[in-house]
């Protein structure tokens, strides 16, 4: 590759895209003009002591986690910032497999299970309990699903535990429950 011609005090940078000479390359350049003004004007922040969001589920109730068609299921969330810094917009979201229907959801305190979320500091908690009812069951449908929580936030320095699931076991016939 031939070196490029440059005037001195030039930015070095290669245009990679449609050809200089099409409308297609001025706005290809444009956008890319937006872009980078974009990215070198954003604010950044750097948190200097990261928040750690943790997320557990357990199932409520005796024994193998298990239901049939037209019975609920509850299971527990718990949310922990294990720090050392707080998290900022705190989003808890309840994942509810195909198989239930939500019936059900308290969180305490109640601001971070809805958008936009919430602070939390370092080392509070979250508790959350979800109920859901078996609501269909078709055959041919695996007979194990798993129900849980996921958590959203502005910044996390581990996003490995930000969820959590319950596997459970639908039991009896096939079937579909339709409310009425």
């Amino acid at each position: 590759m031939a070196p490029s011609r440059r005037r001195p005090g030039s930015p070095r940078f290669h245009l990679v895209g449609p050809s200089p000479t099409t409308s297609a390359h001025r706005r290809f350049v444009l956008a890319t003009i937006v872009f980078v003004t974009a990215i070198a004007g954003a604010p950044h922040t750097y948190a200097a002591d990261p928040a750690d969001l943790s997320v557990s589920a357990a199932w409520v109730g005796t024994g193998i986690p298990k239901a049939a068609v037209g019975e609920t299921v509850t299971y527990k969330i718990r949310l922990t910032n294990l720090g050392p810094g707080p998290a900022t917009g705190v989003y808890l979201f309840a994942l509810t497999p195909d198989q239930f229907n939500p019936v059900s959801l308290d969180c305490v305190p109640a601001v971070f299970c809805s958008s936009p979320g919430g602070v939390l500091a370092a080392g509070a908690t979250v508790t959350a309990t979800v109920v859901d009812v078996v609501c269909c069951f078709p055959k041919g449908e695996s007979r194990t699903t798993s129900a849980g929580a996921t958590v959203f936030s502005d910044a996390d320095s581990d996003l490995a535990n930000n969820s959590s699931s319950v596997v459970m076991r639908i039991v009896g016939p096939h079937g579909f429950l339709f409310p009425g």
